[in-house]
């Protein structure tokens, strides 16, 4: 289940593709949950960087960190429309 209200939860069809792709500003509330996660996949980052060796498999975990960011911040972006 999707949120709490799972009757304003969309999939991207083509009434609504445009403003999936298009920018749009956050207010103060989505900014302090985007730098805290934020904040939070820093601090993976940084142990992984110290902990795991330089190996393919270290750099495909940190790109996954980078994924985890730019969805959650499209998820608050949408604040669970997609």
């Amino acid at each position: 289940m999707y949120g709490k209200d799972t009757e304003s939860v969309q999939r991207i069809n083509e009434k609504n593709v445009e403003e999936a792709f298009h920018y749009q500003p956050w207010n103060d509330e989505q900014i302090k949950a985007g730098s805290e996660i934020r904040a939070a996949l820093i601090e993976v980052a940084q142990l992984m960087l110290k902990h795991i060796p330089e190996t393919p498999l270290r750099t495909r975990a940190l790109n996954a960190l980078v994924d985890a960011r730019m969805l959650a911040n499209a998820a608050i972006t949408f604040n669970g429309k997609f």
